[in-house]
C-alpha cells in the first residue's frame, strides 16, 4: 500500500509538469476545434480573478480538500452514479484533472475565495466523455452552495473558453434530477438541447455557440 507522503510526492510531480511551460501536446487537437495555440503561452500558468473568487492551478496541496470534496454524499448525488468516492478514487480524479490541463492546456481550475485561498472546489473546461465537444463544469463543497458561487466560476470559464481558447461552442451536461445545476447552466446563457447518455448515466444536454456568448463583467487578470 502506497504512503500518504508517496502519493504526494507523486501528485507534486505532476503539478510541477503541469506547471512547466513546454508545449501541449493537445495543441493539434486544438487546432482541430479551432482553438487559437500557435504563439500562446501554456496556460497553466493563467489565473482568473472575479468578483469573489480565483480560478487557479490545482497545487498538491488541495489534495485532502479535493478529496472531502468527493466523499460528502450530498455533493456526489449527482455525479456518475451518485456514490461518494475514496481517497483512491478522488487521488485519480485529482490526477486527472492535472494532466487535462498537461495535455491539452485547458482544463477544470481550483477555485478558491480570494480571501484568504479558501479551496472550494473547481470549475472550467475539459472534453465531454468520450467525444471531441468541450464542457463547461462545476464541483463546490456544500459550505459554498447557494451563494451564486458556481454561476460566478462558471461564466469567467465560459469567457474564457470563448475569449480567449476562442471556442466555437461549449456544451453541458446535467443529470435530471439536478436542479439547481441546471439553474447555473441556463443562467450562464446555454440552452438546452437535447436528452443523452454520458460517464453512463442519463442527462440532459446544453450548448452555446460563439455568435450566442454574451459576455459578462467577469474580472479576468
Amino acid at each position: 500500500m502506497r504512503s500518504r507522503k508517496s502519493s504526494r510526492g507523486i501528485l507534486s510531480r505532476l503539478v510541477w509538469a503541469a506547471l512547466r511551460g513546454r508545449p501541449s501536446v493537445g495543441d493539434e487537437r486544438l487546432a482541430e476545434r479551432g482553438v487559437a495555440t500557435e504563439g500562446r503561452p501554456y496556460m497553466s500558468f493563467r489565473m482568473i480573478e472575479t468578483q469573489r473568487l480565483l480560478l487557479r492551478p490545482f497545487t498538491s496541496d488541495d489534495l485532502d480538500e479535493f478529496v472531502l470534496l468527493c466523499a460528502d454524499p450530498e455533493v456526489m448525488r449527482y455525479i456518475g452514479s451518485g456514490e461518494p468516492q475514496s481517497r483512491e478514487r478522488a487521488e485519480m480524479r485529482f490526477n486527472a484533472l492535472i494532466k487535462h490541463w498537461n495535455d491539452h492546456a485547458f482544463g477544470p481550475f481550483a477555485v478558491a475565495t480570494k480571501t484568504g485561498d479558501e479551496f472550494t472546489g473547481f470549475c472550467g473546461l475539459q472534453f465531454l466523455d468520450n467525444t471531441a465537444e468541450i464542457e463547461v463544469g462545476f464541483r463546490l463543497a456544500k459550505r459554498f452552495w447557494a451563494m451564486g458561487l458556481a454561476t460566478e466560476a462558471a461564466k469567467a470559464s465560459l469567457r474564457f473558453g470563448f475569449e480567449e481558447l476562442r471556442l466555437d461552442r461549449i456544451v453541458a451536461v446535467v443529470q435530471p434530477e439536478n436542479i439547481a445545476s441546471s439553474r447555473v447552466i441556463e443562467k450562464i446563457g446555454l440552452r438546452y438541447v437535447k436528452d443523452a447518455r454520458f460517464y453512463d448515466t442519463d442527462v440532459k444536454y446544453y450548448a452555446i455557440n460563439r455568435e450566442e456568448y454574451r459576455p459578462d463583467d467577469s474580472k479576468q487578470e
